[in-house]
Formats: C-alpha cells, structure tokens, sequence
C-alpha cells in the first residue's frame, strides 16, 4: 500500500461508484420519460440492475471479511501480549495479515514457537495451518 498521508488517504472506493452508475442507469431507462417500454430498454435496465446486484454482493463479502481480518489481528495482538514473553509479541509486526490470521488457529501452548517459526521461515498461510498440532476452532467466523 503506497505512504498515506494528509493529502492522500482519501479513499476511492470504485465498486461503490460502479453500483451507483448501474443504479442511476436503471433509474434513467426506468423513469427516463419513455413512452413505451421496448424490449432493448427493458433488457439492459434489467442487466443493469443485475450488475449492481452482483457488484453490491461482491462488495458485502469483501467489506466483511476485510473488517473481521481486522479484529483477528487486533485479537491476535492482544493474545500475544497475553500469552508470549515480554517482546516476543512484536515478531506480528514482521507478518503479513493474512499470516496473522492463520496464526489465530494455533493452540497456546503453541502459539509462540509457530510465530516464531513464522517469522524466520516466512511461512504462507496454509502452511502455518497445516504445522498447528492442537487446533483452536473460530466459532464466530462470517
């Protein structure tokens, strides 16, 4: 992600704009004044509509699950600072999200050792899954 900063954390979020276009563009063929319904106008309002459909059900699943990426590290950082040595917890900081997540499996007893391995191993996801021993289901996952 590039530097941000005063002038440059706005945020831009494009699959928003591309369902207010599909809306307005429903809402133009729907309401533009038309005084009989074709077949042509009626079909691309429809397709239309249905991109906006898809594009806000993308968004949905993607906003969730990036929102509760961010809980399972804040929780990881709590967890670590909790369970782990004095400094050992800032080893999450030398991770990549998506491997703080796959860490959140791991049992306590475990959990240090597998960060560290982590760390100096630059383990991907699946693999810090598959070396956890004792399993610590997430219930709550959406």
């Amino acid at each position: 992600m590039a530097e941000q900063s005063a002038a440059s954390h706005f945020h831009h979020p494009v699959p928003t704009y591309l369902v207010a276009f599909f809306a307005m563009l429903t809402l133009a063929i729907v309401f533009g004044g038309q005084p009989d319904w074709s077949w042509h106008s009626r079909d691309v309002a429809i397709i239309s509509l249905a991109f906006g459909v898809i594009v806000l059900g993308s968004i949905s699943r993607t906003y969730t699950v990036k929102l509760q990426d961010r809980i399972i590290m804040l929780e990881m950082k709590v967890r670590c600072a909790e369970l782990l040595p004095a400094g050992q917890d800032a080893a999450l900081s030398k991770l990549r999200p998506k491997q703080i997540v796959a860490l959140r499996f791991a049992g306590d007893e475990e959990l240090g050792a597998l960060l560290d391995r982590a760390v100096r191993e630059d383990l991907k996801p699946s693999e810090i899954k598959a070396a956890i021993k004792t399993w610590r289901p997430d219930p709550h996952r959406t």
